[in-house]
């Protein structure tokens, strides 16, 4: 039998939600800017404001290719489709469980970074080699569970679970999932996610003594950092950057390459 749920309808979604799946979809596009494109796979996710599951971005489309909150399918928390047009990503799970486990997140992304999933194989803890990684002090936890996907309710709590109260986790030999209570604020843990594994797999491969600050340190500097005025300042940089981008190459302002 129908659910009355059922009859909602994209078209009639209020100008707060429009607006607000409008930004996601820049932040898929800035994501693909900063590294994380990977084909058609990768997804954010955004908490439904009247509760009633989450909108994800639907199956097909890269991540340089989502305009517009057209973009985004609406399922409820066993991953039935409310509302949208187009097809389900299988990894559906890793959006709901962790939004179930963790009222304070409302935007969820799973991405295959470079340097996320190499840095996903191996036992190593991300250490604040420069400021992005201090960002995630005091470490990212690494679920070695399995390297499957996460197409299972059981799966998705399980990584939930291993995320814990972090903002990302590594997923092994497969890619990363982060997070965060905004949609700006989820981006750039996915941003300075990437940096940070970068740096250290660097400076690990050089051969060259190196050392990170210590707790006492990062008790100290955290305050000075990442705050929310900081927050505001890079989402906005990141804005900036992909109005250029976009402007300067208009297709992939249509969303057809990436660059």
């Amino acid at each position: 039998m129908p659910d009355a749920r059922d009859n909602i309808n994209v078209a009639e979604m209020s100008p707060s939600l429009r607006a607000e799946l409008d930004k996601l979809a820049a932040a898929h596009r800035i994501l693909e800017m900063e590294g994380h494109g990977d084909m058609t796979l990768g997804h954010m996710s955004l908490r439904d404001p009247e509760g009633r599951g989450v909108w994800l971005k639907r199956l097909a489309i890269g991540l340089g290719e989502v305009m517009s909150h057209t973009d985004f399918i609406l399922i409820d928390f066993d991953g039935k489709k409310l509302s949208g047009e187009g097809r389900l990503h299988n990894e559906w799970p890793i959006h709901t469980e962790i939004m179930l486990a963790r009222p304070d997140i409302n935007v969820v992304s799973h991405t295959h970074p470079f340097y996320s999933c190499v840095f996903s194989a191996t036992e190593e803890q991300l250490k604040p080699v420069a400021l992005e990684g201090g960002y995630f002090h005091p470490g990212v936890p690494h679920d070695k569970s399995t390297a499957e996907l996460i197409n299972t309710r059981s799966l998705g709590n399980d990584l939930a679970k291993t995320l814990g109260g972090a903002f990302a986790v590594f997923m092994k030999n497969h890619g990363v999932t982060f997070c965060g209570g905004t949609v700006e604020h989820a981006t750039l843990m996915g941003i300075f996610l990437e940096k940070a594994c970068k740096a250290q797999l660097l400076i690990q491969s050089s051969g060259i003594r190196w050392s990170w600050p210590t707790d006492e340190d990062m008790a100290r500097r955290t305050p000075q950092t990442f705050i929310t005025p900081f927050l505001e300042r890079s989402w906005d940089f990141y804005v900036r950057k992909l109005k250029y981008v976009e402007t300067a190459h208009p297709l992939h302002s249509q969303g057809h390459f990436k660059l």
